[in-house]
């Protein structure tokens, strides 16, 4: 019977020699996995015919990095994912001082990474090193500039080494709409970008940037696309809520922007007296000439729908968080009943969640504790608050909190059983938990 190297005591050289020639691979196995092997023969064991093993080598710690290069050109799939999570952990503290001998093999393992047929191995790379602010600049601009949006976009969204100067090449060059998408939803988003981004006329990407509260945006450039929002209807709610509106700018999309989003305009707290007033005899005159709306039915929710196109449309922003897709679908006036009932057909609870939260204009914790609490009463409110249907509230009540049939609310005639006073209480029941 052989013996585990991994559990017996210390080996000398010679031993450990011998067992890297071990004809049973598992023994191979477990020596590359010891970390108190000379470094020489676990370089040995990193050209081992056993895939297994040179996989031990990729995850060994104590593996030196001259063994990094063969590797990473690895004909196995994992073994270069691994090394890629291995290396890209290591660039900040490798980077931090003067790139000697030892350096030089990790950081031409990473290029060639980089260059990798397989997506995820170069995803991992980008994944691991989009906010290291000591990453390998050249490594950081051709990840940046990959084909694949989900190795390209975390870079060029995140990383701290791109400067103005080398987003506004990459977007002079003419990058996509999701790589431009990411780039507009970058922490701080300089005014010149913004302008080389709005020239593109590319709107998912346009409607990004707006959606991007700490983008900074000239009051021209912003004046520039509310002429434009009369025709772009994506950019109407981001426009709404953007930090700063000049006056005239408010006065302007007060003459064509959906009826809730006028009362957004209305209850911003930086409009002068003059333009408030201008603003609400517009609200005032809406309503005296418009009908109100009617009862949401079950019929309008076809559960044989899906968000596909939606999906498809603005693929840069389903990438993200569900709650920040939600919100920006919110602000961009596409989030309605519907896609939220197609959000459930599709089994995204988390989504409907966050789009619940979002149409009720509650915070997130809020609909998620009453999700945990599994209040059938609390959730009930949410989805009546949200205004979605009283049919569609039971499935939410089944699928997405997980409510015994016996206990879910049930319907009165379509409409909610509940009065609407009784929904309220328990909105602010909720909400005062929070406090």
């Amino acid at each position: 019977m052989i013996h585990n190297p991994v559990h017996e005591a210390p080996l000398t050289y010679e031993e450990a020699k011998q067992l890297a020639q071990h004809q049973d691979f598992t023994v191979r196995k477990s020596l590359a996995e010891r970390e108190d092997i000379r470094p020489e023969i676990l370089f040995y064991l990193a050209g081992d015919p056993e895939a297994e093993v040179r996989k031990a080598i990729a995850k060994n710690k104590a593996t030196p990095a001259r063994a990094y290069v063969d590797l990473a050109q690895d004909s196995n799939d994992e073994i270069r994912s691994d090394l890629a999570a291995k290396i890209a952990n290591l660039a900040p503290k490798l980077t931090a001082y003067e790139v000697d001998r030892v350096q030089s093999y990790a950081f031409q393992a990473l290029e060639i990474l980089a260059s990798d047929q397989l997506s995820n191995v170069r995803m991992i790379l980008a994944d691991t090193l989009k906010d290291v602010a000591q990453a390998p600049e050249e490594l950081i601009k051709k990840l940046a500039q990959d084909a694949e949006l989900s190795v390209s976009c975390p870079i060029l969204e995140h990383s701290p080494i791109l400067g103005d100067q080398d987003l506004l090449d990459l977007i002079a060059k003419g990058i996509s709409s999701g790589a431009l998408g990411a780039i507009s939803n970058r922490k701080t988003v300089s005014p010149s970008v913004s302008d080389a981004i709005v020239d593109t006329n590319d709107v998912p990407a346009i409607t990004t940037l707006l959606c991007n509260d700490s983008a900074q945006i000239r009051e021209e450039t912003l004046d520039q696309l509310v002429d434009q929002s009369r025709d772009v209807a994506e950019w109407q709610g981001p426009l709404v809520h953007r930090p700063f509106l000049s006056q005239d700018a408010v006065l302007r999309l007060s003459e064509f922007v959906a009826d809730n989003l006028i009362e957004s305009l209305k209850k911003r707290d930086d409009l002068s007296p003059k333009t408030l007033s201008i603003v609400r005899k517009e609200v005032n005159r809406r309503l005296s000439t418009s009908h109100q709306p009617t009862q949401a039915t079950s019929h309008v929710l076809d559960v044989n729908q899906t968000n596909l196109a939606l999906k498809k449309e603005y693929s840069w922003l389903f990438q993200q968080p569900a709650h920040v897709v939600a919100q920006n679908l919110m602000r961009m006036n596409k989030l309605t009943a519907q896609v939220i009932a197609n959000a459930l057909n599709e089994g995204d609870y988390d989504f409907v969640i966050s789009g619940l939260a979002e149409m009720a204009h509650l915070h997130m914790s809020i609909a998620q504790r009453m999700i945990a609490m599994r209040s059938a009463r609390g959730v009930t409110s949410l989805c009546w608050k949200a205004g979605i249907d009283a049919i569609s509230a039971i499935r939410i009540q089944a699928k997405v909190a997980h409510i015994p049939a016996e206990d879910i609310v049930k319907d009165y005639n379509g409409n909610y059983a509940m009065k609407d006073v009784e929904m309220q209480w328990q909105l602010d029941f909720f909400a005062n938990m929070a406090v």
